[in-house]
């Protein structure tokens, strides 16, 4: 993820917004970026009920809500950039650390039965690996193991499986699965130029981006390596490509020649629309709970906040109005 105008945050996560009729009973998580310090906050699909749930002189990222809503992961930045798991309920309550080594973690991220989070970690040799640990910090364990960097886990739509970014080589990435004991490692791509940014979707497609060679194309393939196919070519970079919850349309963010705007398109590669047209940034967008909305992050007059949208791209909504930066991170079932 590049992130306009050089704001830098460890942001992670996959969720949306509920509908007309139900957004504000759903869960955004995000995070305000200040002076020195940066925190997790919740809110409900509508804007409403803002509530901080990290304070202090920390910097606390990428929070990934619970599949029931009822609690968060995030990452806890600490000085050398090392960061450590932490979690805490949506209302503040309960604040736990999960991990402390001397290798730092990164991009937690909920199994979808909730027992296990995904997370990459530094290895012995300083490359990063991907691991899971369950809820209460117990049961640790290293799914990978090599000299090369295994980053972003997303989770398959039963929780057996982990999809990953492997950089193989340089540049030259890959798009792997492995189980969730560490068997069954297969590569899913093989490709010269770089294939990263995967997404599960609850049909069971993986969706990707490939770079290389000057094209880059939104693809999607099977867990097995099978059925690869392009939905979308462009000259331009393209990431962040992000399934609805019914697996039919993906929302993706593109490079106009001067900055981010979101676009979607369906399972089948038909119906390409754009959403957003800023002229300053769109990025980092989340699809809601019974994928009726969309959350996304904008820069706009020097800051981030977060809006929201109806799928075709109508009906935005500035939920946050910060003059320092908000940027979305989940947004899942409410409590």
């Amino acid at each position: 993820m590049v992130w306009p105008k050089g704001l830098l945050l460890a942001v992670a996560g996959a969720a949306g917004l509920a509908g007309a009729g139900g957004a504000g009973a759903a869960t955004i998580a995000y995070t305000s970026l200040g002076a020195s310090s940066s925190h997790v906050w919740v809110m409900r699909g509508d804007g409403s009920e803002k509530d901080e749930l990290t304070t202090g002189s920390v910097v606390d990222v990428g929070p990934s809500l619970s599949p029931s809503g009822s609690r968060l992961v995030f990452v806890r930045r600490l000085p050398g950039g090392r960061g450590d798991l932490y979690r805490v309920g949506v209302g503040g309550a309960g604040l736990t650390r999960l991990t402390q080594t001397a290798v730092g973690e990164a991009d937690p991220a909920w199994s979808p039965g909730g027992g296990l989070i995904a997370f990459e970690a530094g290895g012995a040799i300083g490359t990063s690996e991907i691991l899971v640990v369950e809820p209460d910090g117990t049961g640790r364990r290293r799914l990978t193991s090599n000299t090369v960097d295994d980053v972003d886990p997303v989770w398959s739509p039963s929780g057996g499986r982990i999809a990953f970014t492997r950089y193989v080589g340089g540049t030259n990435a890959e798009i792997y699965v492995v189980k969730t004991d560490g068997t069954g490692l297969r590569r899913l791509t093989d490709r010269p130029g770089s294939d990263y940014g995967a997404d599960w979707s609850s049909t069971g497609w993986i969706a990707f981006v490939r770079r290389g060679g000057g094209v880059h194309e939104l693809r999607l393939v099977r867990r097995d390596g099978s059925g690869q196919r392009r939905l979308v070519r462009s000259s331009r970079p393209l990431g962040s490509p992000t399934w609805s919850p019914n697996g039919s349309r993906l929302v993706f963010e593109l490079w106009d020649g001067e900055d981010w705007e979101l676009y979607v398109v369906s399972f089948n590669g038909t119906g390409l629309r754009r959403l957003t047209q800023n002229g300053s940034g769109d990025f980092g967008p989340v699809w809601g709970p019974e994928g009726g909305r969309i959350a996304f992050t904008r820069f706009s007059g020097g800051s981030n906040n977060v809006w929201t949208m109806r799928g075709n791209g109508t009906d935005k909504r500035r939920l946050t109005s910060a003059s320092t930066h908000q940027a979305v991170s989940d947004w899942g079932a409410g409590p």
